[in-house]
This record gives structure tokens, C-alpha cells and sequence, in this order.
């Protein structure tokens, strides 16, 4: 019994150090980049790469860890020889991968990922900008390193199954044992499965890449890639230019609503703030009381919607001006979202200090890779949090992190750009505050989480006027995305995608105004730089609200379609049917071909990124 107990636990981690010596040669390998990081970054590319590590060698031991238990009822070398066989195999695929990455990476830029499999459709050609030399000795070195390492297989397991005999008792603890591994496969027990962020912990990408397992990110970038091989494309490229040229504003602002360039800002994306809660902006007056009061103290876009339906989509669009293609989302795309031009990276440029406050987990959706990249150099979440604190499903209230971000701005904190991203509105809407609205149902328990969220806004605003910092800080609140309640807009309905803006603070010169431009969540970006007076230019899918003209229009996007809003029309179109469920009116027809060429050059814009 313990000889098998035992030959389960080596196993796996065998296989963990073997990704351990594949990360030491990585490092080793790319010297002059790892010379450049500190010791301490060093040893952190093992410490974030080890959920990676093991997800991974949890995965290839899950088919022998079977086999081993099923064979605790039988006397038979099938075991011995089905160990032999299969570790062959997998050392030979695994030490494939590692060196094609170790290979490809000072030329890529990136870790291994499906990318190859594309070039293998035409093996020839793939190997055409290769030497035979370089073909030869990369083959010479897969089988001499596979090689090593099953003679090191060999060493330590041979013996070992060569005397395993029937022995039902032990299949008792290799069968929960084996069922553990699947909670090793994805991370742990939380509400977030592994992704590639899970990595991420520098602003040195190259840190970040040296903790990512090339096993996992070829497995993990196959599940992904079908998201870009929906096609979008309706035109010639000539004519999509043509059709989205005109889609782009002038860059006079209009109206200038700072007192200066460059005041301290406050970002709070908000869960779930859809416009129907708002009384300003056609919503309810009893929903959220203390944000009626407060858009008369500064500026509300009343027209604004977001991009798409879910907070990693939100993100994108906020802090990088980027809309999601129909059914995904930019922070999927690892080498996408590398290239993006960010809010805070800007503002980074110019002086500010660009922190992240969350109570949840960033181990969601690429949430920690995204944000790294973004040029946050500061992220507070869960983690960050006393065990007491964490009183949702999510992690900590909205209050709690509010309070957490006032206790670390100092009264002579000066050029920072905080970002607050809440979560209690979030489903299953916990709140705790006594609720306002009587029911059980799923829509007043959403109701009462933005109450309670809107009266967390009121406390935060209360105590920040009271900071030195108030009168040269500006504070936007946006929304991640819309909500289908209160009442049932459906997912292809513009009130599901209709949210406000506010913003408010000291920097402010105007007071009690209200922007109606038709806008989205995505010209955040470009409005807000040019009131800084920094250079917009490289958010191509933002545009300046408060220019002297400015082409109004929102575009947002769902699983199946997308929806075009430009003044008095709303187009709908199904990206599975390639049809419109909604096409514009008589007057508008031409609408109905700039709409779909915005989509394709969206398209094309994150092919052309995630290459």
C-alpha cells in the first residue's frame, strides 16, 4: 500500500520539477533578460509559476493515477509497462514544447502557444525559414533531453513498479488522493479557475513571462482560439477605412470642465450601475438617493453605454478604450492585451502613481495580467484584506474598500490615479445593511445592493471633501457594465447597455451640467486625456465627448451580435445569421454598412495585435 501511495506522490512531482528545471533553463537561457531582474523577482517567477507547475503535471498524472488504482485489484505488469509507455510519450511532448519555446521566444516575444499548430496545416512551409541544420539539432536535442529524463523516469520508478503487487486497501486513499488532483488542475476550490494571469505579478514582462509553464499556455491558448476564428469580415479592406474615418472626431474640446491638467482622479467602476437606477438618468428616484444628490455637484454623461455585458469587457473598454468582439473578451488574449495603449500607463508617462483597489480576487478572467500591463503598480485585493473583512461570496464590501483606499491617500498625497472597482452588486447581491426594498426575489436584492452601494458612495464622497487632496481631485464613476433589471430589458435591448457617468470633485470649474452626447464606455479614454491635454491618438476606438464635432454613436457588443446606436435608431445584427434583427430606418440605411465595418475593423484590429 505505501509503495503505491508513495509512487502517486512522486509522480507529480517529478513532473513539477521538471517544469522547475524547464523555468531554470528559460532563465538561464535568456541571461541578459534575467540580469535585469531583481533576486527577489527571480524567486517570484517560481512562487507565481508553481499553480501552473502543478495544474499541469496534476493533468498528466490524472490517466496513470487511474490506471494505478484500477490495478490495486489485479497481480499484472500491465501497470509496469503502461508507466513506461506513457511517460515516454508525455517526456517527449513535454521536452517539444519547452524547447520550441526556449527556441521561439527570442523571436516571438511570448511564450509558446497554439500559435505553431496554425503554421503545421503546412508543415513544409513551416520549416521553409528554418535551417536543416537547426531542423536537425532541434530534433537531436528533443530526443537526447527526452532521453535524460526518462532515464531519470527510469532510476526512480522502475524498481518501484517492478514490486507493486494487488493490494485493494490502497485503492481508499489513491482515490480521493486522484480526485484531489483535479482541484490542483484548477488552482484551488475558489470561485476562479487558473488562467495564464494567474502568473502575473511585475510591471518586467519578461518576470511575468518566466513564470508562465509553456505546457499550460499551449493547452490554455487552444481553448481560446476559437473565440478569433469567427470571422468578421463583410468588405475589402479600402472600404471598411472608408466607412470608420468618418467615425473619428476632431480633437477641440468644447468644453473644458478641469481647473487645471493635472488634478489627483479617482476612478470607480461600478458593478452592475445601470442607468434604470438612476433617477437622472430616466431610473428610479429610490434606488440610489445619495447619487441624485451628487450629480448636481458636478458634470452627468447621460447618454453613455458600455461596450458589452461583463466586467473583464468593462475593463478593457474603461481603461484601454477597447470594445469586445461579439461573444469574448479582450483580456482573453494575452498578446492582445499587451499591446493595448492604457489609461493608467498614460498617466504614468505624466508623473501619476496608478494604484488598484478590489476586494475580490484577480485570479479571474486574466483580471492580475490585464492590470499589470495596464501600469498599475499597486493592486490591493482580497488578499489584502483581513479574514473578518471577507464577508461575501466575492470577498469585501464596497465599503470596506472604499475606507481601505482613504486610509492609504494621505492628506499630502498629490498625482495619483486610483482605480476602485466594486462588487457587492454583484449576485447574490449580500449587503450589510438591513434592506430598503421588501423581497427575496433576485431584482430587490439587486436593488438593495445598489442602494447600499449608492449610500457607500455617499460616506466615501462625505470623507473625502474633508482630504487636503479634494480640491484638485477628480472623481469618475462609470459603470463595468449595464443590468437587464430592474424590469427585463433583454440582452438585445439598449437599456441593458445604457449606464451613467458622473463626474465630480474639487478639480471640477462646472457644477449641475449635464453632457447628452450619444457616447460609449469606451470614449472614457480619449475624453478624459484630452482634458489632461495628453495625446489620445493611439486610442483608436475612442473618441473625445466634449469635441466641437463629434459623431455621435454607441456601439456595444453581446454572445451572438452586436447593437449600433446613432441618434433616433438602434441597429441590431447577428453576427451566427449575419443578418440584421433590427435594421436601420429608410433614412438610415447607410448606417447599416458602417456598423458592420466597424465590427470587421475591430476585428481585424485584435488579429492583428494577437499575432
Amino acid at each position: 500500500m505505501k509503495k503505491r501511495i508513495l509512487l502517486f506522490i512522486l509522480y507529480l512531482f517529478f513532473w513539477y520539477f521538471l517544469f522547475v528545471s524547464a523555468r531554470i533553463a528559460f532563465l538561464v537561457v535568456y541571461y541578459s533578460k534575467t540580469s535585469q531582474l531583481t533576486v527577489f523577482e527571480i524567486i517570484n517567477t517560481f512562487i507565481h509559476g508553481f499553480k501552473l507547475d502543478m495544474a499541469i503535471a496534476a493533468y498528466i498524472v490524472a490517466i496513470p493515477s487511474v490506471v494505478l488504482i484500477i490495478s490495486t485489484f489485479f497481480q499484472t505488469n500491465f501497470i509496469k509497462y503502461f508507466f513506461h509507455v506513457f511517460s515516454a510519450i508525455a517526456s517527449f511532448a513535454s521536452i517539444t514544447i519547452i524547447l520550441g519555446d526556449l527556441f521561439l521566444y527570442k523571436y516571438w516575444g511570448f511564450r509558446i502557444d497554439a500559435t505553431p499548430l496554425f503554421y503545421m496545416t503546412n508543415p513544409k512551409a513551416a520549416i521553409a525559414s528554418v535551417s536543416t541544420l537547426t531542423v536537425i539539432g532541434g530534433l537531436l536535442s528533443t530526443l537526447a533531453i527526452t532521453g535524460l529524463i526518462y532515464w531519470v523516469y527510469l532510476k526512480i520508478f522502475a524498481h518501484c513498479l517492478a514490486l507493486l503487487q494487488k493490494c485493494p486497501k490502497s485503492a481508499v486513499v489513491l482515490l480521493p488522493a486522484t480526485l484531489l488532483l483535479f482541484i490542483v488542475m484548477r488552482g484551488g476550490v475558489g470561485i476562479a479557475s487558473l488562467t495564464t494571469s494567474t502568473a502575473y505579478f511585475s510591471q518586467k514582462q519578461f518576470a511575468n513571462h518566466a513564470a508562465i509553464n509553456p505546457l499550460w499556455n499551449v493547452a490554455y491558448s487552444l481553448t481560446e482560439a476559437s473565440d478569433l476564428k469567427r470571422k468578421f469580415v463583410y468588405f475589402n479592406n479600402s472600404e471598411v477605412n472608408a466607412l470608420v474615418l468618418d467615425m473619428n472626431t476632431a480633437d477641440d474640446t468644447r468644453v473644458h470642465l478641469l481647473k487645471n491638467n493635472r488634478p489627483n482622479i479617482i476612478l470607480i467602476i461600478t458593478e452592475s450601475l445601470t442607468a434604470k437606477a438612476l433617477a437622472a438618468t430616466g431610473g428610479r428616484p429610490d434606488i440610489m438617493p445619495e447619487l441624485n444628490k451628487l450629480v448636481r455637484e458636478g458634470v452627468l454623461f447621460d447618454n453613455i453605454y458600455a461596450a458589452s455585458d461583463r466586467t473583464d469587457r468593462g475593463l478593457a473598454a474603461v481603461l484601454a478604450g477597447c470594445p469586445s468582439l461579439p461573444g469574448t473578451s479582450p483580456l482573453k488574449f494575452q498578446k492582445l492585451t499587451e499591446k493595448l495603449t492604457y489609461i493608467p500607463q498614460k498617466l504614468n508617462a505624466n508623473g501619476y502613481r496608478s494604484e488598484f483597489y478590489y476586494g475580490g480576487t484577480l485570479e479571474f478572467a486574466n483580471y492580475r495580467s490585464f492590470l499589470i500591463q495596464a501600469g498599475f503598480g499597486k493592486m490591493v485585493t482580497d488578499k489584502d484584506f483581513p479574514s473578518e473583512d471577507l464577508q461575501t461570496k466575492w470577498g469585501a464590501f464596497d465599503h470596506v474598500v472604499f475606507n481601505r483606499m482613504l486610509a492609504e491617500t494621505p492628506d499630502n498625497d498629490s498625482l495619483f490615479f486610483k482605480t476602485i472597482l466594486t462588487l457587492t452588486s454583484h449576485e447574490p447581491y449580500k449587503i450589510p445593511i438591513p434592506p430598503v426594498f421588501k423581497g427575496n426575489n433576485d431584482e430587490t436584492k439587486y436593488l438593495n445592493s445598489l442602494h447600499y452601494t449608492d449610500q457607500s458612495f455617499g460616506n466615501f464622497i462625505k470623507e473625502a471633501k474633508k482630504r487636503k487632496w479634494w480640491d484638485n481631485t477628480l472623481i469618475v464613476i462609470i459603470a463595468d457594465h449595464g443590468c437587464q433589471m430592474p424590469g427585463s430589458s433583454g440582452t438585445w435591448d439598449a437599456l441593458t447597455y445604457h449606464i451613467p457617468m458622473i463626474w465630480l470633485g474639487g478639480a471640477l470649474n462646472v457644477k449641475d451640467t449635464t453632457i447628452n452626447t450619444l457616447s460609449s464606455q469606451t470614449d472614457l479614454a480619449a475624453t478624459l486625456m484630452k482634458q489632461l491635454e495628453i495625446n489620445h491618438k493611439d486610442f483608436a476606438f475612442s473618441k473625445n465627448i466634449l469635441a466641437k464635432e463629434v459623431n455621435p454613436f454607441a456601439f456595444f457588443t453581446f454572445s451572438e451580435g452586436f447593437g449600433y446606436l446613432i441618434p433616433g435608431d438602434l441597429l441590431l445584427f447577428n453576427t451566427l445569421t449575419n443578418t440584421y434583427i433590427k435594421p436601420a430606418k429608410q433614412a438610415n440605411k447607410s448606417s447599416e454598412k458602417q456598423a458592420k465595418a466597424y465590427l470587421q475593423y475591430l476585428y481585424m484590429d485584435a488579429l492583428n495585435k494577437n499575432k
